[in-house]
C-alpha cells in the first residue's frame, strides 16, 4: 500500500499515515509510485499468490525479484497504457517507465530493495496486529462455507463480488472471462485495497483480493499511552505471550520475541492452555502454538492495534 490520493482512503489510514510519514521521507520511493497507479492496472508481478504456510515476507520479495524480464516489461508497457490509469500520473511517470522498459534487470532490483525498505518501515512495525485481523476475516468466511456453502460466502465478501449459476462475477472497468479449470481460488483480504476488489487471473494463480471490513478499525488507539489491562489481569509475560500469539508461532519463536527462555515460554504456555486461551500442535520438529477462540477474544478485548491498549 502507498499513500494514494483519495482523500477517503487516507482518512480512514490517517493514524498509521501521521506515523509513518516521517520515516517515509527517508525513502525515494518515486519507482514504486511510478508502478502503482492510483486507478487501473497494476502490474501482476508485485501481488505473487500467499503460500499456503505461514507469511513470509522475504519469499515473496524473492518471487518479485525473480520476475522474468519479458513478464515485466509486458506489464509495465500494459500499465504505462492503460487508460484506466490517470493521464497525469501517466506523463509524470513516463521518464521512469521508459527507463523501467530499457533497463528492466535494474528496475526489478530497484523496486525489491524499496519495496524490502518500505516494509520494514511502515508495515513490519505493525504487522502481528494487522495479519491476526486478516486470519479472523478468514476464519470468519470458512465459517459461512461451513454453515451455508460458498455461495453466500462470495456474495459476502463485497458488492461487487457474486455467485450465480456456478459463475463467480467481479463487476469492474475491465472485461473479462476465464475458466478455472480446478486451479482454485485465492482469496486475500486486504486492510488497504479498499473500496476496490482486484483481481489475478490465469494463467498465474487465480486471486480475489477484498477489503477487510472495518479496516480503519485496526488504527484507533493508535496514540494511547495508557497501560495494558492485559499485563495487569495476567502479568507482563502472560500478556505478552498471547498479543505475540495474534499469530501462530513456536516455542523459540516467541522466546526470542518475549525475551524470556524457552523453558518459561513453556510453563506460561501451559497455564494458558489449562485456561483453554491457547492451542498447540507438533509441526515437524517444532511445536506451534495458537490462540483458542477464547484467547483471541481477550486480546482483541484488552489491547488496540500496534499492540497498545484500547
Amino acid at each position: 500500500m502507498l499513500f494514494s490520493p483519495d482523500r477517503r482512503r487516507r482518512h480512514q489510514h490517517q493514524p498509521w499515515v501521521d506515523d509513518v510519514w516521517a520515516r517515509l521521507k527517508t525513502l525515494d520511493i518515486r519507482p514504486l509510485r511510478a508502478v502503482i497507479p492510483p486507478t487501473g492496472y497494476v502490474p501482476d508481478f508485485l501481488t505473487p499468490a500467499p503460500g499456503t504456510g505461514p507469511a513470509n515476507v522475504a519469499e515473496e520479495l524473492a518471487v518479485v525479484r525473480e520476475t522474468p524480464l519479458e513478464h515485466f516489461v509486458g506489464e509495465v508497457a500494459w500499465m504505462a497504457n492503460d487508460p484506466g490509469t490517470p493521464a497525469d500520473w501517466r506523463r509524470e511517470a513516463a521518464p521512469l517507465h521508459r527507463r523501467m522498459l530499457d533497463e528492466p534487470a535494474w528496475a526489478i532490483a530497484k523496486i525489491t530493495q524499496l519495496l524490502d525498505a518500505y516494509w520494514k518501515l511502515a508495515l513490519e512495525p505493525c504487522w502481528r496486529h494487522l495479519h491476526s485481523g486478516l486470519q479472523s476475516d478468514i476464519r470468519s468466511r470458512m465459517h459461512v462455507i461451513e454453515g451455508s456453502g460458498a455461495a453466500p460466502m462470495f456474495s459476502s465478501l463485497h458488492e461487487r463480488v457474486g455467485w450465480r449459476n456456478d459463475r463467480i462475477t467481479v463487476r469492474s472497468a475491465y472485461d473479462f472471462q476465464e475458466q478455472l479449470g480446478g486451479e482454485g481460488l485465492v482469496l486475500v483480504p486486504s486492510v488497504f485495497c479498499g473500496p476496490e476488489v482486484l483481481t489475478m487471473l490465469p494463467p498465474l494463480q487465480p486471486m480475489i483480493v477484498y477489503p477487510r471490513p472495518e479496516a480503519a478499525e485496526f488504527w484507533n488507539g493508535l496514540r494511547s499511552d495508557r497501560p495494558s489491562p492485559l499485563a495487569a489481569l495476567l502479568g507482563g509475560v502472560r500478556a505478552a505471550v498471547l498479543q505475540a500469539l495474534l499469530v501462530p508461532s513456536s516455542t523459540s519463536r516467541l522466546a526470542a520475541e518475549v525475551n524470556v527462555t524457552p523453558g518459561a515460554i513453556s510453563q506460561h504456555i501451559a497455564v494458558l492452555r489449562d485456561c483453554n486461551l491457547v492451542t498447540s500442535k507438533r509441526v515437524g520438529r517444532s511445536v506451534e502454538h495458537s490462540l483458542t477462540e477464547a484467547g483471541e477474544g481477550l486480546v482483541r478485548g484488552a489491547v488496540a492495534p500496534w499492540g497498545r491498549a484500547a
